[in-house]
């Protein structure tokens, strides 16, 4: 399982915030948590992972925000733009060489293989999903959608499922896809999963219908599913009472329970 921090996070913290080794220890699983790329100002350390919308100034519906912000920007990326907030380095290729190296060195089963991550990090995660769906059994993104515009979903072959997590009062990542409470514009969950239940992706129901969990109810996680995928993926959205400043909270006490579940049904059709 991979776990990919926030925006402004590291490796560390992200093990700390979610507990998600312990959950591995109990588990049997092996969980790693990669760090993104990073570069020092007089305001400290920055981080982000490029999940190819946040590291564009407009997209093919325009602006992704309504103002420019004034992020700090890599200096290695050129001069800053507007909307532009993250990194502008190839984490798709790093991943890719990551989980080379990790199948070279651990026992790992190929079939089972899955990413999670946080705000930014779930941001990726959802490209990964994209991008590397013959790689990635499953993928959980929590609190993160990408850049209006800029939605995906993997081709049928790759046979990936998806449960996204978010907060039904996130204000900065708005599920509804209204813009955030710092001016930029994310696709909303329903497009998400819209676009991962078309024929052209995951091949799945029109409507969505329940999807019990062992955790229903706690802290109001209800979970919905685009059912009958024709690639036997599993399409899924699940909401929970919170906001995004509390989004590592999912992890904690049900969140890393309710994800393992999910990953647990789904390994690669082969």
């Amino acid at each position: 399982v991979l776990a990919f921090h926030w925006y402004g996070g590291n490796a560390r913290n992200m093990e700390s915030a979610t507990w998600l080794s312990r959950h591995a220890d109990r588990h049997g699983y092996i969980a790693v948590y990669p760090d993104s790329n990073s570069f020092d100002d007089e305001f400290g350390t920055h981080t982000s992972w490029n999940d190819l919308s946040c590291s564009v100034s407009s997209g093919p519906e325009g602006p992704t925000c309504s103002r420019r912000l004034g992020w700090p920007f890599p200096p290695e990326c050129g001069e800053p733009s507007d909307c532009v907030w993250c990194t502008c380095h190839d984490d798709v290729a790093f991943v890719d060489q990551l989980l080379d190296e990790l199948e070279d060195t651990l026992c790992i089963d190929l079939d089972r293989v899955y990413a999670t991550g946080i705000s930014n990090g779930a941001m990726f995660v959802h490209r990964l999903g994209c991008d590397m769906g013959d790689r990635l059994a499953a993928i959980a993104p929590v609190a993160g959608t990408l850049a209006r515009g800029f939605n995906c979903a993997p081709g049928p072959s790759a046979s990936t499922s998806i449960m996204h997590l978010y907060a039904d009062h996130d204000g900065l990542v708005p599920a509804d896809g209204t813009e955030g409470r710092d001016g930029h514009f994310f696709v909303s969950v329903d497009s998400v999963m819209d676009a991962w239940a078309s024929p052209a992706s995951q091949g799945c129901d029109n409507v969505g219908t329940p999807y019990p969990t062992s955790l229903d109810g706690t802290r109001g996680l209800v979970c919905v599913q685009r059912a009958n995928c024709a690639t036997g993926a599993e399409v899924v959205s699940c909401s929970w009472t919170g906001d995004h400043s509390s989004s590592s909270g999912i992890h904690v006490p049900f969140g890393n329970d309710v994800i393992w579940e999910f990953f647990l049904r789904n390994s690669k059709p082969r």
